[in-house]
């Protein structure tokens, strides 16, 4: 699960964590999660139960021990769609969990807001923000597969993490390859512009470092993990067609992504790279 490999990158390790309960110094942490989508993320973070056979009225859990702790959860998403269903998905979870008298962690609130744009948050969402983070140790941003979607770019969203809430910053995002050839550059162009992903966003790993440090960040993690993203998700999606194919169906417009990532992890022109970054006051 990338979230996971995203988690252990940056260091959340629950062996790690129990052991420094025990010594009673385990840090308190709060995170900032910048595009949750339907709620997936947010329930696998803020419950320490696997949930399975999740729209079921009586699904089952299990006690997940390798769940980082976090104390305050605020989740901020663009699309209303997902705003409301994770927001339904979550006060079930809130509800299956106080009646099996499972742990559930409730400082959890969600917001449908532009990620990308902090300086445009209301009132509301700035406050509970501040509310959370003034009762904690650490301040962590989530940002999974989403910054490179940011518009004008991610770079707003990264210097307010850094300099106004001074968090430490963990991702999975896209890089640029050093040397691109002109053809493969210009259809990449082409490429994120149908994918709605503004080309400010596509630089290369030694670029990248270089705007989180001038963000304010040390002790900064890139982590190429591209050949187990882009060939396994393009082998994914044809198992995917064939299995469709035999009913009559098929992928539809994922066919495009199937040869988009097909040709990132042919060319190398995309790279997948897992960010960490660490904020001064760690």
């Amino acid at each position: 699960m990338l979230l996971n490999e995203v988690l252990k990158t940056a260091g959340f390790c629950r062996k790690k964590d129990s052991s420094l309960e025990t010594l009673g110094r385990r840090p308190s942490r709060a995170l900032l999660d910048l595009g949750f989508g339907c709620g997936d993320q947010t329930i696998h973070l803020m419950s320490r139960a696997v949930i399975r056979d999740y729209d079921q009225p009586s699904f089952g859990f299990a006690y997940r021990a390798n769940v980082p702790l976090i104390e305050q959860y605020v989740g901020v998403t663009l699309d209303k769609k997902q705003y409301r269903y994770a927001q339904q998905r979550v006060q079930e979870l809130r509800n299956y969990t106080f009646r099996a008298k499972t742990t559930y962690h409730h400082n959890t609130k969600l917001f449908c807001a532009d990620a990308a744009r902090p300086e445009q948050w209301d009132a509301e969402l700035k406050k509970h923000l501040d509310a959370a983070v003034s009762q904690v140790d650490e301040i962590w941003v989530l940002a999974l597969d989403t910054l490179y979607h940011f518009s004008p770019s991610r770079w707003p969203m990264i210097f307010y993490a850094s300099q106004a809430l001074k968090a430490s910053f963990m991702a999975f995002d896209l890089c640029l390859a050093d040397n691109v050839s002109l053809p493969n550059l210009i259809l990449l162009r082409i490429v994120t512009r149908v994918m709605g992903a503004p080309w400010a966003n596509f630089v290369t790993v030694d670029q990248y470092r270089a705007k989180l440090v001038e963000a304010g960040y040390q002790d900064i993690t890139l982590r190429d993990i591209s050949k187990d993203v882009f060939d396994p998700l393009a082998m994914f999606l044809e198992q995917q067609d064939e299995r469709l194919r035999t009913i009559g169906w098929g992928l539809g417009p994922f066919h495009a992504a199937r040869w988009m990532f097909r040709w990132w992890g042919r060319t190398g022109i995309v790279r997948g790279v897992i960010v960490v970054a660490r904020s001064p006051k760690l």
